[in-house]
C-alpha cells in the first residue's frame, strides 16, 4: 500500500456514512518531536524523517488485516483506515504501529529517535466522517499531553476505561490478598512432531462484573496502584507451584513466565531463583520470557539480571520478536536461547510474500545465532506447515490448543503421556 495524498482521505471521510456500519476505525498518527528534529538538524533532515515515517506506515498498512487507506495529511500527520476493528483489535494493532514507528531513523551519520502518538476513533451508526476525524485529533491531542501510553481513543472509549480502571485500582489488591489471581497456561508444541514440550504462563483475573482481565490490564491496574512487585511474585509463585504438579513425562516439560522491564530490579533474580529453590522446581525447566523494550531500557542491569539467571541454567527467550527494537547489537551480546516470533507476523505469512520473506529472516538469524524459535498465535495447518518447513522448532496457539486453567492443563498433559 502506498501513502496517498490528503485529498483521498478527505473523499473517504466525505463518502463515510455510506462505509458506517463495516466497522471502520480510524488511526491518526502524530510525531511529537518532529520540531525538535527541525530545530537541531534543520528542516531537510525534517522532511526526510517525515517521508520514512511515511514509508514505515504503507509497509505497516499493507501487512495490517483490514487496512484500506494510508494517507499524509497536512503538517506532521498521517491518517490510517481501517474497516472491521473492534475495541481490542484497534488497540493491538496501535501498539505494533507505535512499535514500528519507534524504530530508530537512519539519517546522515547517525540515527534519529521520534516519539509517536495515535488518537483512534470508532466509528458509530450515524456518525460523519469529519466528526470520526475530529474524535480522532481530540484523542490524538490527549496522547501528546499525557505521559506513558502512546495512544488514546476518542473520549467515549476513554470514559469507559476511566470507570474500568478505577474499579480495577480499588479491588486488586484485595484480589491478591484473597487469591483471585489465577494462571493459564498456553501450551507449546514441537513443530517437526507436535509433541508438547511445555506451556507459558498467564495471569487471569476472572472479576464477577467485569469479566476476564488479562494480563495487561491487570500490570497496568498494579502499576497505578504500586502492586507490581507483589503480582509478579503472586503470579510467579502460583506457576511454580502448578508445574510441580504436572504429570510426569518421558521429556519433563518447561515452563515459560514473563517479565517486564519493571521485574528487571537489582534484587528480581535472586528473589526468583529463591522461588525456585524453595519449591524445589529445576531451574533448567524454567524459561524467563521479556520483550526486546524491557531489555533495551536499562541494558546493563538487564544484561546483569540475565546473566544471574543464566548461570543457574534458567533459559532466556526475547517474546514479540520483531516488533520492538531488533537491534543485532543486543542480540549477539544478551544470554538469550528462544526467539519468540510475535503472532502479528504469524496471521498473514500464508498470504502475503512480504511476510514470509521476514520470518524466513528471522528463523536463519536465529539459527546462525544458534538460537531456538518459537512462533506464537498459529491458528492454521497453513501456518504450520509454512513454519515446519522454513526449520521453526516450536509453536504455541488455537490450531493445537487454546490457553488451558491449571486443572484442565494438567488433564491435556495426561492424554498426551
Amino acid at each position: 500500500m502506498k501513502i496517498s495524498p490528503a485529498r483521498d482521505a478527505q473523499l473517504w471521510l466525505s463518502a463515510f456514512e455510506a462505509t458506517a456500519s463495516r466497522g471502520a476505525a480510524l488511526f491518526l498518527v502524530g510525531i511529537r518531536d518532529l520540531k525538535q528534529v527541525n530545530d537541531l538538524h534543520g528542516r531537510d533532515v525534517g522532511n526526510a524523517v517525515i517521508a520514512e515515517i511515511g514509508q514505515k506506515i504503507a509497509q505497516f498498512a499493507s501487512a495490517a488485516q483490514g487496512a484500506i487507506l494510508a494517507a499524509r495529511l497536512p503538517g506532521r500527520e498521517f491518517l490510517l483506515i481501517t474497516e472491521r476493528m473492534n475495541a481490542p483489535d484497534a488497540e493491538q494493532l496501535a501498539r505494533k504501529l507505535v512499535a514500528k514507528l519507534g524504530e530508530p531513523v537512519l539519517q546522515g551519520n547517525g540515527d534519529l529517535h521520534i516519539s509517536p502518538r495515535i488518537g483512534i476513533a470508532l466509528a458509530t451508526a450515524g456518525q460523519t466522517g469529519a466528526s470520526l476525524l475530529s474524535a480522532a485529533s481530540a484523542a490524538l491531542a490527549s496522547a501528546y499531553s499525557h505521559k506513558g501510553r502512546k495512544y488514546r481513543f476518542a473520549e467515549s472509549h476513554e470514559a469507559i476505561d476511566k470507570v474500568k480502571h478505577t474499579r480495577l485500582d480499588k479491588e486488586l489488591r484485595n484480589a491478591l490478598a484473597n487469591s483471585e489471581i489465577g494462571i493459564f497456561f498456553q501450551p507449546q508444541f514441537e513443530v517437526a512432531t507436535g509433541r508438547l514440550v511445555g506451556a507459558e504462563a498467564l495471569a487471569r483475573w476472572h472479576h464477577p462484573e467485569l469479566g476476564e482481565i488479562g494480563a495487561d490490564e491487570l500490570f497496568s491496574a498494579a502499576d497505578r496502584c504500586d502492586l507490581r512487585e507483589e503480582l509478579s511474585y503472586a503470579i510467579q509463585r502460583q506457576a511454580v507451584s502448578h508445574a510441580l504438579d504436572w504429570p510426569n513425562m518421558v521429556q519433563p516439560l518447561r515452563l515459560s513466565i514473563n517479565l517486564g522491564a519493571e521485574e528487571l530490579a537489582d534484587d528480581h533474580a535472586e528473589r526468583l531463583l529463591t522461588i525456585l529453590d524453595e519449591s524445589g522446581f529445576p531451574c533448567e525447566r524454567l524459561t524467563v520470557e521479556l520483550t526486546e523494550e524491557s531489555i533495551v531500557r536499562d541494558f546493563d542491569l538487564a544484561m546483569a539480571q540475565l546473566q544471574m539467571l543464566r548461570s543457574k541454567n534458567v533459559s532466556v527467550a526475547i517474546d514479540d520478536f520483531g516488533t520492538g527494537y531488533s537491534s543485532l547489537a543486543y542480540l549477539k551480546s544478551l544470554p538469550v536461547d528462544y526467539l519468540k516470533i510475535d503472532k502479528g507476523m504469524i496471521a498473514e505469512i500464508s498470504g502475503n510474500p512480504r511476510d514470509l520473506i521476514v520470518l524466513r529472516a528471522i528463523i536463519a538469524l536465529g539459527k546462525a545465532l544458534d538460537l531456538k524459535i518459537i512462533a506464537e498465535g498459529v491458528e492454521k495447518n497453513s501456518e504450520l506447515e509454512i513454519l515446519r518447513a522454513e526449520g521453526c522448532d516450536f509453536f504455541q496457539g488455537f490450531l493445537q490448543s487454546k490457553p488451558l486453567s491449571a486443572s484442565e492443563f494438567a488433564k491435556f498433559i495426561a492424554k498426551q503421556s
